[in-house]
């Protein structure tokens, strides 16, 4: 008997251990959620000016790239396990594994990423590497990072490129829907 209860209490031991890295599900609340504008940044904004150097001319469309990859009004998460699943508005859902090879997610004609994920402490992380098919490619990387403050959903968002002299940096806190 006495060496059943000191099995169980090393079992239980090392199930409750942690290796430092949470699971999605503890970190982030599934559900859905809208844009709080009054919280948030104003992306849009925040990509132009951040771009107001970069002639049209030599970058035909990039801020229009960048715009329309970062307009989101509603997103559905949801976590289970390793798996984080997003929906943008009513774009293509997103399913990726945390630690695992980048899937393709095409956003809408022309605008293909690579997505993968990771866990953090407290957070979630989607980055997009623009994989486009398009004769021009800026390089573009965009990181996404999802954390539960409270019942909102906070999304800070940094996106590099080497056409940038520094990162576009943006922040964006979603409400859950009732």
């Amino acid at each position: 008997m006495r060496h059943w209860t000191l099995s169980a209490a090393i079992g239980a031991a090392i199930l409750s251990s942690s290796s430092g890295i949470a699971s999605p599900v503890q970190v982030v609340v599934s559900g859905i959620y809208v844009l709080d504008d009054e919280r948030s940044d104003n992306a849009f904004k925040v990509i132009d000016s951040a771009t107001a150097d970069l002639p049209d001319a030599k970058h035909p469309g990039l801020r229009q790239r960048l715009r329309k990859s970062v307009a989101v009004s509603r997103l559905r998460i949801s976590t289970a396990g390793s798996r984080v699943g997003v929906a943008y508005d009513a774009k293509a859902p997103i399913v990726v594994w945390i630690g695992e090879a980048p899937i393709k997610w095409k956003l809408v004609e022309g605008f293909v990423f690579d997505v993968s994920a990771k866990a953090n402490d407290d957070s979630v992380s989607l980055t997009f590497r623009d994989e486009s098919a398009r004769t021009v490619t800026y390089g573009i990387e965009r990181t996404v990072t999802y954390r539960s403050v409270g019942q909102d959903l906070v999304a800070d968002t940094t996106i590099i490129s080497p056409l940038f002299s520094k990162p576009i940096v943006y922040r964006q806190v979603y409400m859950p829907t009732r």
